[in-house]
């Protein structure tokens, strides 16, 4: 088999869906089949090429040139069940979608005590979308964010235990959200104005990692990713029901800013037998830099009155923990077994959340196999994601009604491809 071929073949199906990009969450961590089967605990592991995106500075245990490509297809699901001021209740499912983030990593051995690491992955990503008459309409009936960013990493081989990486991140940014306006005060569909608001950004990012391994039998890993700040550019375009008076909600440029999260990681390998290995990461998202969604238009919504030319939605996001845990068996020179465990917090408060993340604290089982060749392998990915029903109150300024998120599940499978040249 020519698997030159078969890369690049994988190559250009996988960018193909990078427009795609997105997830039931916000923060992104399928990076590669192999990590997500393990509860993403790569972190002192850290011996494939994902290695790029999860701990560079693993990357020198990887010698000649390491290729890896692959993709995620994540279909989230669930219920809202909201209750409107007469008392009267509706239960809404969330629309089935599937998003599709993609991974490619490359590694190459410079010197001795040199690596370069090339990744192309998506570490944002959210999509939800609702029928266009729902009674939370007034919040949210679409919503999308996709990213994808380009992070080369330099690896320097300190000693036999101890290896340190940096990296430099480009983020492409791109926002899309579509809800109602009750322009006319009457909560009739037939006369709501339909708002769609896009835009994208490039940001600029950072990282450093450190990889610690004595021996063959315990590792450590330590990363930190930067914040990323985004600039905005875009449009604002309403549909109109024919009832409004001419000059309200015309179409419009649109800015706004955005600061994603800085994160820190830690993870521990430790090997009890050859063929076994166990693995605990703890991860600390900076969640707190998204304090509210600020959407500045390019004229007022409304001519007469000059405030109209911003929208501000608090949301003021707190700082949260992600734990993850996995196990890898080396059932023998074929096959790898995998299995791993995830909680996850969610970082919106109930006095604020809505309905663009319907979510609760998250667990996240995940399993998956990998077959090894001699210079070829292949990995597979299945997780399934789970949280306990929500209630939130009303919040008539935001469009939000009293409300229960309920039945909430997201079915995540992934494939890589990795090739060692």
């Amino acid at each position: 088999m020519n698997w030159k071929k078969v890369v690049l073949i994988l190559m250009l199906i996988c960018f193909g869906y990078a427009g795609n990009a997105g997830a039931a969450g916000f923060a992104l961590y399928e990076w590669g089949s192999r990590g997500t089967s393990l509860g993403g605990t790569m972190l002192g592991r850290a011996d494939d090429a994902s290695a790029v995106a999860y701990n560079p500075a693993g990357i020198t245990q990887l010698d000649g040139t390491r290729t890896q490509i692959g993709l995620s297809v994540v279909a989230p699901g669930g219920d809202i069940k909201t209750t409107d001021a007469a008392g009267s209740s509706q239960t809404t499912s969330i629309k089935s979608n599937y998003w599709i983030p993609p991974h490619a990593f490359l590694t190459h051995q410079l010197t001795d005590q040199a690596w370069l690491g090339l990744g192309v992955y998506s570490r944002f990503g959210l999509g939800t979308e609702y029928p266009d008459d729902w009674p939370g309409r007034y919040n949210s009936v679409f919503t999308r964010v996709q990213s994808l960013s380009f992070n080369p990493n330099l690896a320097l081989k300190l000693s036999e235990s101890w290896s340190l990486a940096f990296g430099g991140e480009i983020m492409w940014f791109d926002f899309n959200q579509e809800r109602a306006i009750n322009a006319m005060g009457q909560q009739v569909r037939s006369q709501d104005v339909d708002a769609k608001v896009s835009g994208d950004s490039y940001g600029i990012g950072a990282n450093v990692a450190l990889h610690y391994k004595p021996n063959d039998t315990w590792a450590v890993g330590f990363t930190y990713k930067s914040r990323v700040e985004h600039s905005l550019d875009g449009d604002a375009r309403f549909d109109r029901p024919a009832v409004l008076p001419a000059g309200l909600f015309e179409n419009t440029s649109a800015k706004g800013d955005i600061t994603l999260p800085d994160s820190f990681g830690l993870g521990i390998m430790f090997r009890p037998m050859e063929r076994l290995t166990l693995e605990a990461n703890a991860i600390y998202t900076l969640w707190s830099t998204y304090d509210e969604l600020r959407i500045d238009y390019g004229s007022p919504l409304n001519p007469m009155d000059p405030s109209t030319d911003t929208t501000v939605t608090d949301k003021k996001w707190r700082d949260v923990w992600r734990f993850q845990f996995g196990v890898e068996y080396d059932l023998n020179d074929l096959l790898d077994l995998r299995l791993g465990y995830v909680f996850d917090q969610i970082p919106d408060r109930d006095s604020y959340a809505d309905y663009m993340t319907p979510t609760n604290h998250r667990n996240i089982l995940n399993t998956g196999i990998g077959f090894s060749w001699e210079k070829a392998s292949l990995d597979f990915s299945y997780s399934y994601l789970w949280f306990s029903d929500r209630r939130i109150d009303a919040r008539a300024e935001d469009g939000v009604l009293d409300s229960k998120f309920k039945n909430g599940h997201t079915h995540i499978g992934s494939v890589s491809f990795s090739y060692m040249f």
